[in-house]
């Protein structure tokens, strides 16, 4: 947050500039000034948050956790400053949710919320609640989000702080992308965002236009503020939605731009995320080899930082995605077990957290990669026989995992699944064309048109010559 009261013009200073992304310059000018003359009191507190803010953000959290701590002995004096033990609080609560401790960020929110409104700190209230949020939309609670937003947005403009700001909106925007996924029907619910195809996600079209509105307002502050760097992540989450939205090959060559800038000024962690977004519009492209260097890159840098334990378990169901759509079916196994293992790590933590009341739910795993190469075949031979067999060759897995896996993540067998894409796909057909049924009929997989036009009017109420009928009419 903005230096502000007893804290001198060098700190805000500072402060600036490690949100227009300098980092390394910032963090070095922070631990010059604390080696010079011992500083007053608050400038002393200030300097460690700037300097811990910014290896925060280069995944140095062992660093962080020590600029706190001396950051926190400065602001118990003597004399104690109770204001300014509040900031490193914020602090550690964001450091905790970096590190995927999100029962102590919480117990620090409780803790310190009250008191920073009552005290007048509005923008250290309006960012705790924006680390809030963070961990909300990790355990997928979007409502509570969604009550707590106008509050947030309230606080961040009512403090002054344009930064503040920014990041509230830019996490309700995040939160509003997010429920935008979980209205997806199966089989694509089931499944992290990155493994979608732009025609998968139509569902999620009203979400992902509010989740823009809400990028574009925060990208609009961040211009109006000269926050460069803010309105660079800002862009990270425009650029998926224009993945979703169909636009891959624009996205990822602003991806690839703003990549080396983050690379250039140390954000590891934006560096991690960045590269999973290439990745996910790499593979929407068919670059699959291009897709696995940049995660093999972003999980060595989550490896290497220590970085959030979700955003491994992400990175590498990401990548038995990409490996199974190269074809490589062994590795892609690999990747998903490690993915299964992490997460069986953090549910198991969760049950074992005694601060947790009531313990949240446990993850359910996602659904597993040779389901999509199972949907790329079946689209790939509409108009065949399909044998459960041969999908299941194809995957390289067992008929019976294959039956399980159906079961499990879409709640039908894979004959009926394939029997419902046939019949979706000829209701298309009948739609945007004037064809023929029987020839519909064919081009879906139906050899006969008697079972065809049965199974279309249990699946859709109605026999398939009247589906167009059934239409509005152009005037």
């Amino acid at each position: 947050m903005r230096a502000t009261g007893s804290s001198t013009e060098f700190t805000a200073r500072l402060w600036e500039q490690a949100r227009s992304g300098d980092l390394r310059g910032a963090a070095a000018a922070a631990d010059a000034a604390l080696d010079r003359d011992p500083p007053a009191q608050a400038a002393c507190v200030e300097l460690h948050l700037v300097a811990a803010s910014c290896a925060m953000r280069q995944g140095r959290h062992a660093d962080a956790l020590r600029d706190l701590d001396a950051a926190a002995a400065a602001a118990l004096g003597p004399p104690s400053d109770v204001a300014l033990a509040l900031r490193v609080d914020v602090w550690r609560a964001e450091l905790a949710y970096f590190q995927g401790r999100y029962s102590a960020a919480n117990a620090i929110i409780d803790r310190v919320q009250a008191p920073l409104e009552d005290g007048g700190e509005l923008a250290y209230a309006a960012f705790a609640l924006r680390v809030r949020f963070a961990i909300l939309l990790a355990h997928a609670d979007y409502d509570t989000v969604a009550r707590e937003a106008a509050r947030a947005i309230a606080l961040a403009e009512a403090s002054g702080d344009d930064y503040v700001l920014v990041q509230v909106l830019n996490i309700l925007g995040a939160t509003s992308f997010d429920r935008a996924t979980s209205k997806l029907p199966a089989p694509h619910a089931r499944a992290h965002l990155s493994a979608l195809d732009p025609h998968d996600t139509a569902p999620m079209e009203a979400d992902a236009r509010e989740a823009l509105r809400y990028f574009e307002r925060a990208g609009d502050v961040a211009r109006r503020a000269n926050y460069e760097f803010a309105a660079w992540y800002v862009a990270g989450n425009v650029e998926r939605l224009e993945i979703v939205l169909g636009h891959a090959d624009r996205a990822v060559r602003a991806i690839r731009k703003r990549l080396k800038a983050l690379q250039a000024i140390g954000a590891h962690y934006d560096e991690i995320v960045t590269r999973s977004n290439l990745a996910w519009g790499l593979r929407v492209l068919g670059l699959h080899d291009e897709a696995l260097h940049e995660l093999d890159v972003a999980l060595g840098l989550a490896r290497d930082t220590g970085t959030a334990n979700v955003l491994l378990e992400f990175l590498e169901y990401d990548r038995s995605i990409v490996l199974a759509a190269r074809g490589d079916m062994a590795a892609a196994r690999a990747s998903y077990r490690e993915y299964l293992r992490l997460l069986h790590g953090w549910n198991a933590g969760k049950r074992t957290t005694p601060d947790d009341d009531p313990p949240p739910a446990p993850k359910r795993p996602l659904e597993p990669y040779f389901l999509k190469s199972a949907d790329r075949f079946i689209r790939e031979h509409l108009a065949e026989t399909i044998s459960v067999e041969a999908l299941a060759r194809h995957c390289e897995v067992s008929w019976r995992t294959l039956q399980t896996a159906f079961g499990e993540y879409r709640g039908v067998t894979p004959v009926a699944y394939i029997r419902n894409l046939r019949l979706d796909h000829a209701r298309r057909l009948l739609m945007e064309g004037d064809a023929a049924v029987k020839d519909i009929a064919a081009s879906a997989g139906f050899h006969s048109a008697t079972t065809f036009a049965l199974e279309f009017r249990k699946r859709f109420g109605m026999q398939p010559s009247r589906v167009r009928l059934s239409m509005p009419r152009s005037v």
